[in-house]
């Protein structure tokens, strides 16, 4: 019998293949929602991004993250995964500083989830420099390297980029994933997990593929 993560993944790895079916369809303004203003991704006009945006304190998005990490390992053609905190308060920019810090360390993949998993799992909220710096020091970081990298300015601007994306992606709840700046995806009444989550980013990956072929 498969796991919920299993059949996740698998319908998440349709994504690339573009050939498997869906449930049903996905319909704007209830499974998907345009953003007020469009986001410039900064990418190649034939690709799109896959933006999940995230907290270290929703539990949703702790079960989301690894499903998501397996996606991305698997990404090819057209496909570009991001992924991105959500800053809307002080805590929230703090757990930012924390994302980035291992992305700037190059040891997100080992962070990202620890973290996860210390606020998720282990009762730690990491909600000051002594925790955050022992938590760094428990996963394999330096105390050096720790204390020249967390107020870096490229961390400083990464948390200062993620709090503008937030505010432009009108993200207010989590977790979120926002398809090539153009639209936000989000579990409400329609999009009850994770699953139907996927399926809405699967059907508005393929009317993107549409809008793009119809342009030639």
């Amino acid at each position: 019998m498969q796991t919920p993560s299993r059949i996740l993944f698998l319908l998440l790895a349709s994504v690339t293949l573009g050939a498997t079916a869906q449930p049903r369809d996905s319909i704007e303004g209830l499974h998907y929602f345009p953003l007020a203003k469009e986001v410039p991704t900064g990418l190649e006009s034939d690709k799109i991004e896959v933006r999940e945006v995230f907290w270290y304190g929703c539990k949703e998005c702790s079960t989301l993250e690894p499903m998501l990490t397996e996606w991305r390992d698997g990404v090819t053609g057209d496909l570009v995964f991001a992924r991105m905190p959500a800053v809307w308060n002080d805590l929230m920019a703090l757990h930012a500083r924390i994302y980035y810090t291992g992305v700037t360390l190059n040891v997100a993949d080992r962070i990202n989830p620890a973290a996860f998993r210390a606020v998720q799992e282990q009762q730690n909220p990491l909600r000051n420099a002594e925790q955050i710096e022992a938590f760094f020091i428990e996963n394999g970081v330096s105390a050096d390297d720790f204390a020249k990298t967390w107020n870096a300015p490229e961390v400083s601007a990464a948390v200062d980029e993620a709090r503008l994306r937030t505010a432009d992606y009108g993200v207010d709840k989590v977790p979120s994933v926002i398809l090539n700046g153009r639209y936000k995806i989000v579990e409400n009444t329609q999009v009850t997990n994770h699953i139907e989550m996927n399926i809405a980013i699967n059907n508005l990956i393929r009317t993107l593929r549409d809008e793009r072929r119809s342009d030639f």
